[in-house]
C-alpha cells in the first residue's frame, strides 16, 4: 500500500509540474498577443479662411496678430484664401505695380496658398503673372488650360505640410459668364480655356500626392452650389473652403463641411480640427468678426498707412445727400454716363456696381470702389426689336439704365420714347454701356458706333467736376 501510494503521488506531482509549465505557457503567449497596441492620438491642426477681400487691406493687422498668437500656441496653423484678392480698393488697384499691396500684405501675414479667382484675371494676365511670381505663396487653379494666352496657368494642387501634417488643397474658379467662362472682362482671358471645376477636381482622385496626404481640401472660388456639388460628387474630398458669392455659412453637405467667410476682409473663419488617419474626428467652427477686434501687428499696420498715404484719391470732387443703396448708385451711374455721351439709353450691370455712394464729400476714391474694372465705354446703334431681344435673353445680366422707359409686363418688353409713346420695332436708339457687357454679349453688340478715350470711372468723376457735383437720387430705381 505504502508502495503504490508513493508510486502515486510521483506521478500526481509529475502531471502537476506539467500543468504548471503548460499554464505558464499559456499566459506568456496570451501576454505576448494580447499586449496593448499604443493607441494613435488625433493630430490638431487650425486653418485659418478668408474670401473675396476684394483688394481691402485695412484688417490685415489684425490677421497678422490673430494668426501670430494661434502660432505660438499651435505648430500646425494654415492660412489659406479663397480667390478674388483684387478689385474693389482703389489703393490696391491703381497702385504703380497693379495689386501688389494684397499679395504683399497676405504673404507678410502667414498666407499659405490661394485659389484663384474670377478678378484675378481683371488687370489681365501679364499683370497677374507678375503678381503670382512676387508672391510668398502659390495660387491653385485646376480648370483653366493655356491654348493661346499669356497666362502662366498655376497649379491645380498642392501639398503643405506643418510639422509632420499634410494637406493637400486643390483650386478651382467658378466658371458662370456666357461661354462657360469667369466673370472677368473676355479681352482679358483671351487665349484660356476653362472647364466646370467639379469635373476638375476628379482627376485628382487617384493622385498619389492626394492619396498620402493627411486631409484633401478643396480650395475654390466656385460659388457655394459648386462647393455643395464638389462634396457630393467626391467622397475623397473632406473639406471644401470657397468663395465667390460673399456668403457666410458652415455648412454640413454628405457628411463633410463647407466654408465661406463673406467678403471685404471683414470676417475670417478659424477651423479647429482634430484628423485621425485621414479622418477628421472632432470639428471645431469660429467666425472671427475683424471690425470687432482691436489688437494689431504694428509693423504691418505702419506699412498699411504708408499704402494708404495716397491724397490724390481723397479730394473732394461732390457731395452725396444721402446713403444711397445700388439701384439708387446704378441711377446716379447711368445718368452721368448718359450726359457724357449723349445716347437715347445707357445701361450698366449691377454686378459692375461694386458700392453704394455714401452721405457726404465725394472723391476718387469712393468712384473707384463703385467701379473699378478699368471697363471701357462705348455706343451702339439698334433697332428697338433688337434691343428687345438683348433684353429677353435668358443669360442678359440684371441691368440699370437711364433714358427712354422699359416696361416688362407679363414677359414681355415695351419701350416708350420721351413723351411716353410706345416706339415700333424698327425705330431706331442709340446705346451707351460699358464694354464689359458688349464683349460678354458680342453677339448683341457687334460694332460700336463710337468708342470713348477713358474708362466709366473716369467719366462719373468728370460728370462730378463739369456737370453735376450734388447727388440725390433717393427712391429710384430704374431697373430692368
Amino acid at each position: 500500500m505504502k508502495k503504490h501510494f508513493s508510486v502515486s503521488v510521483q506521478s500526481i506531482l509529475l502531471k502537476l509540474s506539467v500543468f504548471v509549465v503548460l499554464l505558464n505557457s499559456c499566459s506568456s503567449t496570451e501576454n505576448s498577443t494580447t499586449d496593448p497596441v499604443p493607441s494613435k492620438t488625433p493630430e490638431s491642426i487650425v486653418i485659418f479662411t478668408i474670401n473675396d477681400p476684394h483688394g481691402k487691406i485695412e484688417n490685415f493687422a489684425k490677421v497678422k496678430a490673430i494668426i501670430d498668437e494661434e502660432k505660438e500656441k499651435e505648430s500646425q496653423v494654415f492660412f489659406v484664401a479663397g480667390g478674388d484678392l483684387f478689385s474693389g480698393n482703389p489703393i490696391v488697384d491703381f497702385h504703380p505695380e497693379k495689386g501688389f499691396p494684397i499679395i504683399d500684405l497676405m504673404g507678410k501675414a502667414g498666407m499659405d496658398v490661394s485659389a484663384l479667382g474670377n478678378h484675378e484675371f481683371d488687370y489681365g494676365q501679364d499683370i497677374l503673372n507678375a503678381r503670382m511670381q512676387q508672391a510668398t505663396f502659390p495660387f491653385l487653379c485646376a480648370n483653366v488650360n493655356n491654348s493661346a494666352g499669356e497666362l502662366n496657368v498655376p497649379k491645380g494642387q498642392v501639398n503643405i505640410e506643418k510639422d509632420g501634417f499634410e494637406i493637400a488643397f486643390i483650386g478651382v474658379v467658378e466658371t458662370s459668364s456666357p461661354g462657360n467662362i469667369p466673370s472677368t472682362h473676355p479681352k482679358r482671358i483671351k487665349g484660356l480655356d476653362f472647364f466646370e471645376g467639379v469635373e476638375a477636381v476628379e482627376q485628382y482622385r487617384d493622385s498619389a500626392a492626394v492619396k498620402n496626404a493627411d486631409l484633401v481640401v478643396a480650395l475654390t472660388h466656385y460659388g457655394s452650389r459648386g462647393d455643395e456639388m464638389i462634396l457630393r460628387n467626391h467622397d475623397f474630398v473632406d473639406l471644401v473652403i470657397g468663395g465667390h458669392n460673399h456668403d457666410i455659412y458652415n455648412r454640413k453637405v454628405a457628411g463633410r463641411y463647407m466654408v465661406q467667410s463673406g467678403s471685404n476682409l471683414k470676417k475670417m473663419t478659424k477651423l479647429s480640427l482634430e484628423v485621425l488617419e485621414g479622418e477628421i474626428v472632432n470639428y471645431n467652427y469660429e467666425l472671427i468678426d475683424l471690425e470687432e477686434r482691436t489688437e494689431e501687428d504694428a509693423e504691418m499696420a505702419q506699412l498699411i498707412a504708408e499704402y494708404n498715404n495716397q491724397p490724390e484719391f481723397f479730394v473732394e470732387i461732390g457731395t452725396s445727400m444721402q446713403d444711397h443703396d445700388s439701384r439708387e448708385t446704378g441711377c446716379f451711374y447711368t445718368d452721368a454716363l448718359r450726359t457724357i455721351t449723349g445716347a437715347d439709353l445707357v445701361f450698366q450691370n449691377y454686378g459692375g456696381i461694386r458700392a453704394g455712394l455714401d452721405y457726404g464729400p465725394i472723391t476718387p476714391f469712393d468712384i473707384y470702389t463703385i467701379d473699378p474694372f478699368g471697363n471701357g465705354l462705348d455706343t451702339f446703334s439698334m433697332t428697338v426689336a433688337e434691343l428687345k431681344n438683348f433684353l429677353m435673353d435668358p443669360e442678359a445680366p440684371s441691368l440699370a439704365y437711364s433714358g427712354v422707359r422699359i416696361a416688362r409686363t407679363n414677359g414681355n418688353i415695351t419701350i416708350y420714347d420721351s413723351e411716353e409713346n410706345v416706339m415700333s420695332d424698327n425705330e431706331v436708339l442709340v446705346i451707351g454701356m460699358n464694354d464689359y457687357i458688349s464683349n460678354v454679349h458680342a453677339d448683341n453688340f457687334a460694332s460700336p458706333v463710337k468708342t470713348f478715350e477713358k474708362t466709366t470711372a473716369e467719366y462719373l468723376i468728370e460728370y462730378l467736376q463739369e456737370y453735376q457735383s450734388v447727388i440725390d437720387y433717393e427712391d429710384c430705381n430704374n431697373s430692368i
